[in-house]
């Protein structure tokens, strides 16, 4: 289990996303105030914060695609079941970063009245180094997974 690649690209994804949980995303700059954008809510920068929208969504999505990689880790025994945790983990993850990068600050901020379209949006550019790491690794698990599937079953016809 701990000897083959994947469990470390699944190990690896899933602290990356651990820390992409607690870092900022952005901030949304008004005429009136700042407000800083993260996985649990949009807050006001002010000294006393108070939260504007909740987005708990997206650490609930992060955290259940935490414990998918977390849980892919132990299920070496049944590759093909494996493969398809990854894929889900995967698509769940790619879902997430949609809503990070564009549903919540183009969609959800702008109905809400928070900002308008000629309001700034700041993405903090380091959000990119975990969404990048999880998504590569969760790629090379994938594909490390199906590279033992594709040896065993190659070991099963010498037999």
């Amino acid at each position: 289990m701990i000897q083959r690649i994947q469990t470390v690209y699944l190990f690896i994804a899933a602290i990356a996303m651990l820390v992409l949980l607690f870092m900022p995303f952005g901030n949304v700059y008004t005429e009136k105030f700042g407000l800083t954008f993260d996985a649990f809510a949009l807050r006001d920068i002010s000294p006393d914060p108070q939260t504007a929208i909740s987005t708990i969504y997206i650490a609930i999505l992060l955290i259940v695609s935490a414990a998918l990689s977390i849980i892919a880790i132990f299920m070496y025994k049944n590759r093909l079941r494996q493969i398809n945790m990854v894929s889900v983990n995967m698509l769940l993850f790619l879902f997430t970063i949609a809503l990070i990068l564009f549903i919540y600050p183009d969609v959800v901020f702008v109905r809400s009245g928070l900002m308008s379209k000629a309001d700034i949006y700041e993405y903090n550019l380091w959000i990119l180094l975990p969404l990048c790491i999880t998504a590569l690794c969760l790629f090379l698990a994938n594909k490390a997974i199906k590279k033992d599937e594709k040896l065993v079953r190659a070991a099963d016809r010498l037999r």
